[in-house]
C-alpha cells in the first residue's frame, strides 16, 4: 500500500457528481435522501453537484448542473438507482475520460427485489444494465443484508443513508391505549403491507381488548389504496386497520409524535428512511428482517424484529403491546442509536472514505 497516497486522498477535497432522478415526490426515499447525501458532503467541505435528469430545481441543495460537462473534471460519479435508461448514455461520457463511477442501487439489485417483475428485469439486465453495473468501480449497498443478497457489479461496499436528528422527541406513551404507526408508500408487496393486514387479521380480537389502532398513512399511486381497502375488507379488519391521506411536514411529525410505536413490514429494502426518522424521535419500531434493520433494532435495545411474514409479525406485535412499559426505554436506545450509527456527518464520511478507497 502507498501510505503517501493514501494520505493525500484522506486529505483531498473530492469533486464528487451525483446523477440521479429526482421528480420532487416527497414519499420517495430517493429523492428525500439524495439531496441530504450532497448536504452532508458539502458540509465536510467537499465540492459536490447534482445532476438532476428530471431537470427538476431541488430546494435548499447547491451546485445543480443543468449539463454534466458543467461540472469539470470529477472525480468521481455517483449514479442514484440503476434501472434509468438515460444513465446509459450519460455513462459512456464518463468512461471515454476514464473517470470512475458508483452505482447506488437503493435495494433495486437486492435478490428479493429482483423476484417482483422477475421476466421484466431479467431482459432488461441482460440487453442493458448488466454492462452498467459490470464497468462501475462499485456497487454501494446501504445495509448488510442489501451487501449479502445484491449479485451485481465487480466490487460492493456499504455506505448507508442517514437522518437528520430533531430537536424534538417522544415524551410520553399512551397507557390505555397503544397506537401503532406506519408512514410511506402503499405498496402491498414492496412494503409488506398485506402482512401487515394479515398478521392484524390473526391478532384481531387481542388488538380490541387491548385498544389498539394501525394507522396506516400514505399516497394513492396506480390504485394502490383500492387494492389495499379490498385487502382489509377481504380480512374483515377495517376496526383496527386505518388506512389515512398521506402526511409531509408538521403534521407528519405530530402523528409520529402521537404513535406509540413504529412498525414497517417490508419484504425489502435498502435503507429505509421512514424507520430512521421515527427512532429520531424516539418512537420504537417494529419491523421485519426484511428492512435491513431489524437486527440492528434489536441488538440497540429500540424495538423488535419480527420474520417476514404474518404469523411472526403478529406474534411480535403483541410483544411490543405487552410489554409498553419498555417503551421510554426502547425511546432513548433508538435516538442514541441513529445518532451513534446514522446521523448525516457520521454517514457522509464513510461515504466519502469509501470513495476515496476506490480512487487510491
Amino acid at each position: 500500500m502507498d501510505l503517501q497516497k493514501d494520505a493525500a486522498w484522506k486529505e483531498k477535497n473530492m469533486r464528487i457528481l451525483h446523477i440521479a432522478y429526482l421528480d420532487g415526490d416527497p414519499f420517495s426515499g430517493v429523492c428525500v435522501v439524495v439531496p441530504q447525501h450532497i448536504r452532508a458532503q458539502q458540509e465536510l467541505g467537499h465540492e459536490t453537484a447534482i445532476y438532476n435528469v428530471d431537470n427538476v430545481r431541488i430546494d435548499g441543495v447547491n451546485c445543480q448542473i443543468d449539463d454534466i460537462g458543467d461540472f469539470k473534471d470529477p472525480d468521481i460519479v455517483i449514479f442514484q438507482e440503476c434501472y434509468r435508461k438515460e444513465y446509459l448514455k450519460i455513462v459512456k461520457e464518463f468512461r471515454a475520460k476514464g473517470i470512475p463511477y458508483v452505482v447506488i442501487p437503493h435495494g433495486e439489485l437486492s435478490d428479493e427485489a429482483q423476484k417482483k417483475k422477475h421476466l421484466k428485469k431479467v431482459a432488461a439486465n441482460f440487453l442493458l444494465f448488466n454492462r452498467f453495473t459490470g464497468n462501475a468501480a462499485a456497487i454501494q449497498c446501504l445495509s448488510q443484508r442489501e451487501f449479502d443478497t445484491t449479485h451485481f457489479g465487480k466490487k460492493k461496499f456499504i455506505a448507508t443513508n442517514g437522518v437528520y436528528i430533531p430537536g424534538i422527541r417522544k415524551e410520553s406513551f399512551n397507557k390505555d391505549k397503544t397506537n401503532i404507526v406506519y408512514i410511506g408508500r402503499l405498496d402491498a408487496f414492496h412494503k409488506g403491507l398485506d402482512i401487515l393486514i394479515d398478521a392484524a387479521k390473526i391478532n384481531h380480537d387481542r388488538l380490541i381488548s387491548s385498544n389498539t389502532v394501525i394507522n396506516v398513512y400514505g399516497p394513492d399511486f396506480e390504485g394502490r389504496l383500492a387494492h389495499l381497502l379490498e385487502l382489509v375488507g377481504e380480512a374483515d379488519v377495517s376496526d383496527v386497520v386505518k388506512l389515512h391521506d398521506p402526511v409531509t411536514g408538521d403534521k407528519k411529525i405530530s402523528i409520529l409524535l402521537d404513535a406509540d410505536f413504529f412498525i414497517q413490514t417490508s419484504r425489502f429494502e435498502g435503507m429505509p428512511l421512514g424507520i430512521l426518522e421515527a427512532l429520531s424521535y424516539g418512537i420504537p419500531c417494529l419491523v421485519t428482517r426484511g428492512t435491513t434493520l431489524g437486527e440492528k433494532i434489536e441488538g440497540a435495545g429500540c424495538g423488535l424484529m419480527a420474520e417476514t411474514e404474518p404469523v411472526s409479525v403478529a406474534e411480535k406485535m403483541m410483544q411490543m403491546i405487552e410489554g409498553r412499559d419498555r417503551f421510554s426505554e426502547m425511546s432513548d436506545n433508538g435516538i442514541k442509536f441513529v445518532e451513534e450509527n446514522f446521523s448525516w456527518n457520521v454517514v457522509a464520511q464513510e461515504a466519502v472514505r469509501n470513495y476515496s478507497e476506490l480512487l487510491r
